[in-house]
C-alpha cells in the first residue's frame, strides 16, 4: 500500500484515444517509485482541495491546465512523466503560472526530481488537515513581538483557519478559586500555593478552549503577572492532551505548533534561542514551559523574570529534532533545520527554566543571525524538514 494519497485531475490532448492504459501506467509508476498513491479525481471534487494538483498524461495539455489552475488562487503541482510529451507540457504550463505569479511545483518522473513528490503529498495533506481549524489570542501580544503579527487575514486566505481574539476580561472570571488537582512533580522554591494555581489555571484554559471550539491557543501570559498567575503549567498540560498551546500571544509560533501536532501527533516545544556557540554549532534554547511528553522528568520553579508562580524545567529527551521558525510580513519566509538535542543540562540560573542544548548542522546559525526571522522558533521531534519546506513553498511563500 502506498504510504501517501494524493488526489490528482489527469489531463490528455483530445487526439489521443485509449488513454486508461497509459493513466493505469503513469499511477503505478509513481506508486512504485515514490510510495505516493495517485486518485483521479473529477474537476468538481479537485476544487475541495488545497493545492490544484494536475497530472499531464500528455502534450498538448498547456491550454486545459491553465483553464484549471486559473479557477482559484490556490498553490499548482503539476506532474509529469517521460512519455508523449507530457514533460514538455508541464515546463511551458509551469512557466506560465510562474509568470502570473503562482506557487507551482513540478515533479517529473523517472529521475531523482521525484523523491520531492512524497514530501509534496505530506504537505498537501498537511494544509487539507488545518482548514477549518480555529485558534484563539488570548490577551494582548507582548510588545516585543515586534517582528511577529498576528497575521489574520493571510491565515483565513492562505490556510483556511479562523483567528479569534479574547480580552483576558473574559478569562479571568473562569479560574476557579480551588482545584481538583495540583501540578504535580519535584519543586525548587514553589510549594502548594503555587501547585494549585498552576491547576487553577489549567482548569480554566482547558475549560475556555473547549467552550470556545479551539483547535489552538497562545497566551499572552505576561498580562496574568499582575494577578499573581502564571500559564507556564497550564500551557504543557494543554500541548500534552493534543491541543497546541503558545505563550506571549505569537501567533506564528503558534502555528508552528499546530504544524507540529499533525506532523508528529504530539507537541513541538516553543522557545527563545538564548545564546549560541558558533564554533560548536550549537544553540541554546529556553523557555519557562514545555509539554512534559517531551521530557524524561521536570521540576517545578518559578518563572524566570518575574520570580514568581510556577514555571517547568524540562529535562528533554535527547534525539533528532526540526527547528521551525516562520517569519516575514505575510509568513513568506521560512526557517527548516534538522538537528538533535544533545542530552547536556546546563542548569543555568540566567535562563527561561527548560534548557535546551540543540546541535545544528554546519552553517545553520550563521543563516540564522544574519537573516533573523524573530525571536520564537518551535523543536519538533524527528526529521521533518523536507514536508515542512515544500509545505511553507506551496502555501505561504510569494511566488519568485
Amino acid at each position: 500500500m502506498a504510504e501517501v494519497v494524493l488526489p490528482v485531475l489527469p489531463l490528455a490532448s483530445t487526439l489521443r484515444g485509449h488513454l486508461q492504459p497509459l493513466l493505469h501506467s503513469v499511477v503505478q509508476g509513481f506508486r512504485e517509485a515514490t510510495g505516493v498513491e495517485l486518485v483521479p479525481e473529477t474537476k468538481d471534487e479537485l476544487a475541495t482541495e488545497p493545492a490544484t494538483v494536475l497530472l499531464l498524461l500528455t502534450g498538448g495539455t498547456e491550454e486545459a491546465a491553465l483553464e484549471v489552475a486559473e479557477a482559484s488562487a490556490k498553490p499548482v503541482v503539476l506532474l509529469s512523466h517521460g512519455r508523449h510529451n507530457s514533460l514538455p507540457a508541464a515546463l511551458e504550463t509551469a512557466a506560465r503560472l510562474q509568470q502570473l505569479g503562482r506557487n507551482v511545483a513540478l515533479v517529473h518522473l523517472g529521475s531523482d526530481w521525484g523523491v520531492r513528490l512524497p514530501a509534496l503529498a505530506r504537505a498537501v495533506a498537511l494544509a487539507r488537515n488545518l482548514r477549518g481549524k480555529r485558534l484563539g489570542v488570548l490577551g494582548d501580544p507582548s510588545p516585543w513581538l515586534v517582528a511577529s503579527p498576528p497575521h489574520t487575514e493571510l491565515l483565513a486566505q492562505k490556510l483556511g483557519m479562523e483567528l479569534r481574539f479574547y480580552s483576558l476580561a473574559e478569562f479571568l472570571p473562569r479560574v476557579p478559586a480551588q482545584a481538583k488537582t495540583v501540578a504535580e512533580g519535584p519543586a525548587q522554591g514553589v510549594g502548594d500555593e503555587e501547585r494549585v494555581m498552576g491547576a487553577r489555571v489549567q482548569a480554566a484554559l482547558e475549560e475556555f478552549v473547549r467552550d470556545q471550539g479551539l483547535s489552538g491557543v497562545t497566551v499572552a501570559c505576561f498580562g496574568l503577572l499582575g494577578h499573581g498567575m502564571t500559564a507556564c503549567w497550564a500551557l504543557a498540560r494543554l500541548a500534552d492532551c493534543g491541543t497546541p498551546a503558545g505563550c506571549e500571544g505569537d501567533v506564528p509560533a503558534l502555528l508552528a505548533l499546530i504544524l507540529a501536532q499533525e506532523l508528529t501527533g504530539g507537541p513541538g516545544f516553543l522557545a527563545n534561542p538564548a545564546d549560541v556557540d558558533l564554533k560548536r554549532e550549537r544553540i541554546v534554547l529556553a523557555h519557562c514551559t514545555v509539554p512534559l511528553t517531551l521530557t524524561q522528568g521536570h521540576t517545578l520553579r518559578t518563572h524566570f523574570e518575574s520570580g514568581i508562580g510556577l514555571a517547568v524545567a524540562g529535562d528533554v529527551r535527547p534525539g533528532p529534532y526540526t527547528l521551525v521558525r516562520l517569519g516575514g510580513e505575510r509568513l513568506e519566509r521560512g526557517f527548516f533545520v534538522e538537528g538533535t538535542v544533545l542530552p547536556e543540562r546546563l542548569g543555568r540560573e540566567d535562563l527561561c527554566r527548560t534548557q535546551v542544548v540543540f546541535k545544528m548542522p554546519k552553517g545553520a546559525i550563521e543563516k540564522m543571525l544574519e537573516n533573523p526571522l524573530g525571536n520564537h522558533h518551535v523543536l519538533i521531534p524527528g526529521h521533518h524538514r523536507a514536508v515542512l519546506a515544500a509545505f511553507h513553498r506551496l502555501f505561504l511563500a510569494e511566488s519568485p
